[in-house]
């Protein structure tokens, strides 16, 4: 009799042999209330059992019955593969796409979407671990279960991100924004944001190559781009550091306003700002009244009223303006051919020149006023006295070698100041009395009205003169 279809009496009928219907269970019942298990030695009903097919999971010890029933063998059920899953590694913007009756209107651009998750080329996103085949089982009469292997999951990606050859890793192809887009992986080099950078916005800082802001940024926010910055409308009292350019549809203003960046900076106007400082060119579209501002290149300020009045301007190029000042005398600084690195090296020779030689001659005053001591003194002269005067002699060389060193910078300053000094001002409307020119060494105040000239430094004289355009400087603005 076939154990797996029926069951069997066994041990004189005494028992009823039966299988759970998975056959990971052999289960042995009393026929007769009045039978019990332990009256069969648990050997022979082991090979009782056995007889009837059943090989595998005896138990060591029968188990106490429970309504007339025990079970004496159990198989091993089989465990089924675990599905492959993706970890990250970094966590993203999770977004999903709007769904749309409307053909063609469920599209988004998720560079507009959530907020911002850096990270820098060639770091690993994703991690994919695999699916297990599982387990097999074995049910009592030793035939083997087959189990059920995990399923695969294939990972698609978006752009801006790569899926290593074996399928297990994505890693960032680019500098940028980690987003999960539609369940895609993508880095994205470009940030937009449509409207303002608000309360609801917060600080902003990207490492992608552009970001853009539609609005206007409110006051007191920081915005930070590894690339390209372009905000729609105007800034007050807004802090901006940018690896690239920098362009604004709109002005700058406010006290605590900082634009920094290290491409070219271009906007409509600025008024009573702190800082424009850029490695590159400024360009003005209108007008600049009142700030500072430190440029590598040149400052452009020919469109509009065209006018600067008021502040200071570090240039490491020329300035090229339609008016520079004001009648009102306002007092306008300008330096040209001075770049950012020149003018640091001139700040730390200014610095050393306020401190070494002032150094040095305290310290050989001291060491004249000891010396007639000793000399007036004689074998008294000692104590305190002598160890200040030989320790102020042991310093004495290392002073002297500082205000070298600093003649050393002044004179190579000098020579550098001489080579930057081509650079000028180009005004192509009217030059007021009250600016203040610096051209190299030589410093100039306007002291009367000029219109359509070029202030240049005479290479003969060294001296800063105003000299009427030519007819070819003229036309740049014509």
């Amino acid at each position: 009799m076939d154990l797996s279809k029926k069951p069997v009496k066994i041990c004189n009928d005494h028992f009823l042999l039966k299988l759970t219907k998975d056959k990971l269970k052999a289960v042995l019942q009393l026929v007769s209330e009045e039978d019990r298990f332990e009256n069969v030695p648990f050997d022979e009903l082991v090979k009782e059992v056995q007889a009837q097919g059943v090989s595998f999971g005896f138990v060591a010890k029968l188990p106490p019955a429970r309504e007339g029933k025990t079970v004496i063998a159990s198989g091993k059920p089989p465990v089924p593969g675990e599905n492959a899953k993706v970890k990250p590694v970094v966590k993203p913007v999770i977004v999903s796409r709007a769904k749309s009756l409307k053909p063609g209107k469920d599209r988004v651009d998720f560079r507009e979407l959530g907020n911002i998750v850096n990270v820098p080329k060639g770091q690993l996103l994703l991690k994919k671990i695999p699916a297990t085949l599982g387990t097999p089982g074995k049910n009592v009469l030793g035939e083997a279960i087959t189990c059920k292997p995990g399923k695969d999951v294939n990972i698609k990606c978006g752009p801006g991100v790569a899926l290593s050859e074996d399928g297990l890793q994505v890693t960032a192809l680019v500098d940028g924004k980690f987003v999960m887009g539609d369940g895609k992986p993508a880095v994205y080099e470009e940030h937009v944001i449509t409207g303002n950078v608000d309360m609801a916005v917060g600080n902003i800082a990207f490492c992608g190559t552009k970001l853009e802001i539609t609005g206007e940024v409110l006051p007191g926010f920081k915005i930070k781009c590894k690339g390209d910055v372009f905000i729609g409308k105007g800034v007050n009292n807004v802090q901006i550091l940018a690896g690239g350019t920098v362009r604004i549809s709109g002005g700058v203003v406010g006290q605590d306003a900082e634009i920094r960046a290290k491409g070219d900076i271009q906007l409509d106007f600025c008024e009573n700002f702190g800082l424009i400082e850029t490695r590159g060119s400024l360009r003005v579209e209108n007008f600049v009244v009142q700030g500072r501002v430190k440029t590598g290149g040149n400052i452009t300020v020919v469109g509009g009223k065209g006018t600067v009045i008021g502040g200071k301007y570090v240039i490491g190029g020329s300035m090229h303006v339609k008016e520079l000042g004001s009648e009102a005398e306002v007092v306008t600084e300008v330096t040209v051919g001075l770049k950012p690195e020149l003018e640091k090296k001139k700040r730390q020779v200014e610095a050393a020149k306020e401190y070494w030689p002032s150094r040095m001659n305290e310290i050989l005053k001291n060491i004249s006023a000891l010396n007639d001591m000793k000399k007036a003194e004689g074998k008294d002269f000692g104590g305190e006295k002598a160890n200040v005067l030989a320790e102020l002699n042991k310093m004495m060389p290392e002073v002297m070698e500082k205000n070298n060193q600093l003649t050393e910078m002044q004179m190579q300053l000098d020579k550098e100041l001489e080579q930057s000094s081509s650079e000028a001002i180009y005004v192509y409307g009217c030059l007021c009395p009250g600016v203040s020119v610096t051209i190299g060494k030589a410093v100039r105040v306007i002291d009367k009205q000029e219109r359509q000239v070029v202030v240049e430094l005479n290479k003969s004289t060294l001296q800063i003169h105003v000299r009427s355009m030519t007819a070819e400087e003229k036309e740049v603005v014509a």
